[in-house]
Protein backbone atom coordinates (compact mmCIF):
# COMPACT_ATOMS: atom_id res chain seq x y z
CA UNK A 1 0.00 0.00 0.00
CA UNK A 2 1.07 3.02 -0.71
CA UNK A 3 2.15 6.08 1.52
CA UNK A 4 3.02 9.56 1.80
CA UNK A 5 6.64 9.82 2.97
CA UNK A 6 10.42 10.82 1.57
CA UNK A 7 11.22 14.75 0.69
CA UNK A 8 7.44 14.58 -1.05
CA UNK A 9 5.71 13.87 2.64
CA UNK A 10 7.90 16.34 4.41
CA UNK A 11 7.47 19.56 1.87
CA UNK A 12 3.31 18.78 1.73
CA UNK A 13 3.52 18.81 5.67
CA UNK A 14 5.38 22.06 5.63
CA UNK A 15 3.30 23.50 3.20
CA UNK A 16 0.17 22.72 5.35
CA UNK A 17 1.25 23.67 8.24
CA UNK A 18 2.53 27.48 6.42
CA UNK A 19 -1.51 27.45 5.33
CA UNK A 20 -2.38 26.87 8.27
CA UNK A 21 -0.21 29.65 10.62
CA UNK A 22 -1.60 32.05 7.78
CA UNK A 23 -4.90 31.57 8.42
CA UNK A 24 -4.40 31.66 12.41
CA UNK A 25 -2.01 34.61 12.61
CA UNK A 26 -2.93 37.83 12.35
CA UNK A 27 0.21 39.34 10.28
CA UNK A 28 1.96 36.36 8.27
CA UNK A 29 5.26 37.59 6.99
CA UNK A 30 6.68 35.92 3.61
CA UNK A 31 10.12 34.35 3.99
CA UNK A 32 9.78 34.85 0.18
CA UNK A 33 9.56 38.89 0.54
CA UNK A 34 12.28 41.91 -0.14
CA UNK A 35 13.95 42.41 2.99
CA UNK A 36 12.33 44.84 4.94
CA UNK A 37 8.89 44.69 3.24
CA UNK A 38 5.71 45.70 5.66
CA UNK A 39 2.28 44.01 5.74
CA UNK A 40 -0.59 46.30 4.94
CA UNK A 41 -2.03 48.04 7.91
CA UNK A 42 -5.01 45.94 9.94
CA UNK A 43 -8.56 46.83 8.29
CA UNK A 44 -10.51 49.10 10.57
CA UNK A 45 -13.19 52.07 10.60
CA UNK A 46 -16.06 49.65 9.09
CA UNK A 47 -19.01 51.00 7.80
CA UNK A 48 -21.31 49.76 8.55
CA UNK A 49 -20.06 50.13 12.16
CA UNK A 50 -19.69 47.25 13.92
CA UNK A 51 -23.49 45.98 15.81
CA UNK A 52 -25.38 48.05 13.98
CA UNK A 53 -28.65 48.12 12.36
CA UNK A 54 -28.84 49.02 9.00
CA UNK A 55 -31.26 48.68 5.50
CA UNK A 56 -30.37 46.35 3.47
CA UNK A 57 -31.43 48.84 0.30
CA UNK A 58 -27.99 50.22 -1.45
CA UNK A 59 -25.72 48.40 1.38
CA UNK A 60 -22.17 49.38 0.92
CA UNK A 61 -19.28 48.40 2.75
CA UNK A 62 -16.66 50.21 3.71
CA UNK A 63 -13.06 49.95 5.63
CA UNK A 64 -9.79 52.11 6.03
CA UNK A 65 -6.60 49.72 4.94
CA UNK A 66 -3.44 50.88 3.13
CA UNK A 67 -0.13 49.46 2.62
CA UNK A 68 2.72 51.33 4.08
CA UNK A 69 5.49 50.22 1.64
CA UNK A 70 5.50 53.14 -1.18
CA UNK A 71 5.55 51.21 -4.58
CA UNK A 72 3.30 48.07 -3.19
CA UNK A 73 -0.48 47.33 -4.15
CA UNK A 74 -2.95 46.24 -1.20
CA UNK A 75 -5.51 43.61 -2.25
CA UNK A 76 -8.40 42.42 -0.20
CA UNK A 77 -10.25 39.58 0.29
CA UNK A 78 -13.72 40.45 1.65
CA UNK A 79 -15.80 37.68 3.79
CA UNK A 80 -19.49 38.04 4.46
CA UNK A 81 -22.42 35.66 5.48
CA UNK A 82 -24.94 34.88 8.05
CA UNK A 83 -22.50 32.97 10.36
CA UNK A 84 -18.97 33.56 11.92
CA UNK A 85 -16.52 33.28 11.00
CA UNK A 86 -18.16 34.26 7.52
CA UNK A 87 -16.83 32.66 4.30
CA UNK A 88 -15.28 34.18 1.29
CA UNK A 89 -17.50 36.50 -0.80
CA UNK A 90 -14.83 38.35 -3.03
CA UNK A 91 -11.31 37.67 -3.70
CA UNK A 92 -8.52 40.24 -4.78
CA UNK A 93 -10.52 43.68 -4.38
CA UNK A 94 -8.09 46.65 -5.01
CA UNK A 95 -10.64 48.98 -3.25
CA UNK A 96 -11.75 49.79 0.44
CA UNK A 97 -15.43 49.82 -0.41
CA UNK A 98 -17.76 46.83 -1.87
CA UNK A 99 -21.48 46.76 -2.24
CA UNK A 100 -22.59 43.01 -1.80
CA UNK A 101 -25.20 41.41 -3.52
CA UNK A 102 -28.77 39.56 -2.58
CA UNK A 103 -28.33 41.13 0.90
CA UNK A 104 -31.21 39.97 2.62
CA UNK A 105 -33.64 42.09 4.89
CA UNK A 106 -33.89 40.94 8.61
CA UNK A 107 -30.88 39.40 8.74
CA UNK A 108 -27.77 39.37 10.72
CA UNK A 109 -24.49 39.64 8.85
CA UNK A 110 -21.04 38.73 10.03
CA UNK A 111 -18.23 40.33 7.84
CA UNK A 112 -14.33 40.72 7.90
CA UNK A 113 -11.31 41.94 5.54
CA UNK A 114 -8.05 40.76 5.03
CA UNK A 115 -5.86 42.70 3.66
CA UNK A 116 -2.14 41.45 1.67
CA UNK A 117 0.45 43.14 -0.82
CA UNK A 118 1.98 41.98 -4.03
CA UNK A 119 4.63 40.15 -2.10
CA UNK A 120 2.63 37.63 -0.31
CA UNK A 121 2.38 39.64 3.10
CA UNK A 122 -1.06 39.73 4.83
CA UNK A 123 -2.79 41.42 7.56
CA UNK A 124 -6.14 39.65 8.65
CA UNK A 125 -9.16 42.07 10.11
CA UNK A 126 -11.86 41.63 13.25
CA UNK A 127 -15.28 40.25 12.55
CA UNK A 128 -17.62 42.50 12.63
CA UNK A 129 -21.34 42.41 12.67
CA UNK A 130 -24.55 44.39 11.81
CA UNK A 131 -27.97 43.55 10.97
CA UNK A 132 -30.84 44.49 8.10
CA UNK A 133 -34.20 45.70 8.60
CA UNK A 134 -36.84 45.63 5.71
CA UNK A 135 -36.88 49.26 3.53
CA UNK A 136 -39.53 51.61 4.92
CA UNK A 137 -42.72 51.88 3.10
CA UNK A 138 -45.95 53.95 3.34
CA UNK A 139 -48.85 52.15 3.16
CA UNK A 140 -51.45 55.02 4.15
CA UNK A 141 -52.43 57.35 2.74
CA UNK A 142 -52.43 55.88 -0.43
CA UNK A 143 -51.50 56.99 -3.64
CA UNK A 144 -54.57 58.96 -5.55
CA UNK A 145 -56.26 59.30 -2.23
CA UNK A 146 -58.70 61.79 -1.27
CA UNK A 147 -58.72 63.21 2.41
CA UNK A 148 -61.08 65.53 3.48
CA UNK A 149 -59.34 68.84 4.91
CA UNK A 150 -59.52 68.78 8.89
CA UNK A 151 -60.58 65.35 8.95
CA UNK A 152 -58.50 62.42 11.39
CA UNK A 153 -56.65 60.01 9.25
CA UNK A 154 -53.98 57.78 9.86
CA UNK A 155 -50.50 57.15 8.67
CA UNK A 156 -49.18 53.91 8.16
CA UNK A 157 -45.77 52.09 7.13
CA UNK A 158 -43.93 49.02 7.13
CA UNK A 159 -40.14 47.84 7.47
CA UNK A 160 -37.50 50.80 8.93
CA UNK A 161 -36.08 49.85 12.22
CA UNK A 162 -37.70 47.99 14.86
CA UNK A 163 -38.19 49.40 18.08
CA UNK A 164 -38.13 53.28 17.53
CA UNK A 165 -41.50 54.50 17.07
CA UNK A 166 -39.97 57.61 19.78
CA UNK A 167 -37.24 58.34 17.28
CA UNK A 168 -39.49 58.61 14.03
CA UNK A 169 -40.74 62.05 13.07
CA UNK A 170 -43.31 62.55 10.13
CA UNK A 171 -43.18 65.30 7.95
CA UNK A 172 -46.33 66.58 5.02
CA UNK A 173 -45.66 68.14 1.75
CA UNK A 174 -48.45 70.53 -0.23
CA UNK A 175 -46.44 70.94 -3.21
CA UNK A 176 -45.12 67.27 -4.06
CA UNK A 177 -42.09 67.45 -1.89
CA UNK A 178 -41.03 70.43 -2.46
CA UNK A 179 -41.03 71.51 1.19
CA UNK A 180 -41.85 69.97 3.96
CA UNK A 181 -43.48 70.93 7.61
CA UNK A 182 -43.27 68.74 10.50
CA UNK A 183 -46.70 66.64 11.43
CA UNK A 184 -44.96 65.52 14.68
CA UNK A 185 -42.95 62.17 16.06
CA UNK A 186 -44.38 58.86 15.89
CA UNK A 187 -45.75 57.17 19.73
CA UNK A 188 -47.14 54.10 18.46
CA UNK A 189 -45.08 51.81 16.27
CA UNK A 190 -45.76 52.20 12.44
CA UNK A 191 -48.85 54.68 12.94
CA UNK A 192 -49.24 58.56 13.68
CA UNK A 193 -52.85 59.85 13.70
CA UNK A 194 -52.96 63.27 12.57
CA UNK A 195 -55.80 65.68 12.04
CA UNK A 196 -55.56 66.53 8.03
CA UNK A 197 -54.81 70.17 7.61
CA UNK A 198 -55.50 72.65 5.16
CA UNK A 199 -54.54 74.08 2.21
CA UNK A 200 -56.44 72.06 -0.21
CA UNK A 201 -53.98 70.31 -2.53
CA UNK A 202 -53.67 67.50 -5.24
CA UNK A 203 -50.24 66.94 -4.48
CA UNK A 204 -49.70 65.95 -0.96
CA UNK A 205 -47.15 63.83 0.19
CA UNK A 206 -46.07 62.01 3.53
CA UNK A 207 -42.40 61.33 4.91
CA UNK A 208 -41.59 59.40 7.45
CA UNK A 209 -38.09 59.52 8.66
CA UNK A 210 -37.10 56.79 11.36
CA UNK A 211 -33.76 56.98 13.31
CA UNK A 212 -31.44 54.03 14.59
CA UNK A 213 -27.82 54.18 15.83
CA UNK A 214 -26.13 55.67 12.79
CA UNK A 215 -28.97 55.18 10.42
CA UNK A 216 -31.69 57.68 8.85
CA UNK A 217 -34.16 55.69 6.80
CA UNK A 218 -36.80 57.62 5.05
CA UNK A 219 -40.17 56.43 3.48
CA UNK A 220 -42.47 59.03 1.26
CA UNK A 221 -46.04 57.97 0.25
CA UNK A 222 -47.24 58.61 -2.82
CA UNK A 223 -49.30 61.06 -4.11
CA UNK A 224 -52.76 61.82 -2.70
CA UNK A 225 -55.43 64.72 -2.76
CA UNK A 226 -56.99 67.10 0.31
CA UNK A 227 -59.56 68.11 -0.49
CA UNK A 228 -61.33 71.41 0.63
CA UNK A 229 -65.12 70.55 2.60
CA UNK A 230 -65.72 74.22 4.19
CA UNK A 231 -67.19 75.58 0.82
CA UNK A 232 -70.92 76.21 1.23
CA UNK A 233 -73.28 74.52 -1.28
CA UNK A 234 -75.14 76.20 -4.11
CA UNK A 235 -78.80 76.93 -3.79
CA UNK A 236 -80.92 74.90 -5.46
CA UNK A 237 -83.68 76.69 -7.14
CA UNK A 238 -86.80 75.32 -8.01
CA UNK A 239 -89.73 77.66 -7.89
CA UNK A 240 -90.77 79.78 -9.49
CA UNK A 241 -90.28 78.59 -13.22
CA UNK A 242 -88.09 80.39 -15.86
CA UNK A 243 -90.30 83.18 -17.34
CA UNK A 244 -93.55 83.22 -14.76
CA UNK A 245 -94.42 86.54 -13.07
CA UNK A 246 -95.34 87.60 -9.83
CA UNK A 247 -96.54 90.59 -7.67
CA UNK A 248 -95.48 91.42 -4.34
CA UNK A 249 -98.19 90.32 -2.97
CA UNK A 250 -98.05 86.66 -4.34
CA UNK A 251 -97.61 83.96 -2.94
CA UNK A 252 -94.90 82.38 -4.84
CA UNK A 253 -91.87 80.95 -3.16
CA UNK A 254 -88.44 80.07 -3.96
CA UNK A 255 -87.07 76.15 -2.16
CA UNK A 256 -83.45 75.95 -1.59
CA UNK A 257 -80.86 75.45 1.43
CA UNK A 258 -80.87 78.82 2.81
CA UNK A 259 -84.88 79.46 3.87
CA UNK A 260 -87.40 79.89 6.24
CA UNK A 261 -88.30 77.32 8.36
CA UNK A 262 -91.28 76.18 5.74
CA UNK A 263 -88.24 75.64 3.38
CA UNK A 264 -89.22 78.67 1.05
CA UNK A 265 -87.86 82.29 0.66
CA UNK A 266 -89.98 85.40 -0.10
CA UNK A 267 -90.03 87.05 -3.40
CA UNK A 268 -89.94 90.47 -3.42
CA UNK A 269 -90.42 92.42 -6.31
CA UNK A 270 -92.84 94.95 -8.06
CA UNK A 271 -95.73 94.14 -9.08
CA UNK A 272 -96.84 91.98 -12.26
CA UNK A 273 -99.23 94.33 -13.56
CA UNK A 274 -97.81 95.54 -16.88
CA UNK A 275 -95.44 93.14 -17.25
CA UNK A 276 -95.17 92.08 -20.91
Amino acid sequence: MDRVGGSGGVALILLAACMALMLTCRKWDNPLDPTGNRPPAVPKYPSPADSSIRTNEGLVLSWHSYDPDSGDTAYFDIFIGAASPPSLFQAGWTDTTFQPTNVACSTEYYWRVIAYDNHGDSTVGPIWQFQTYPALGVTAPDTGEQLPMYSQDTVTWTGGPPGTADSTVLYLSVNNGASWISLGRATTPSQFVWQVPGPATESARVKVVAYASTDTVTGTSGRFAIEDTLSLPGVDVTSPDSGSAHSATSSGRTRGADSDDDGSIPILGASSKGSR
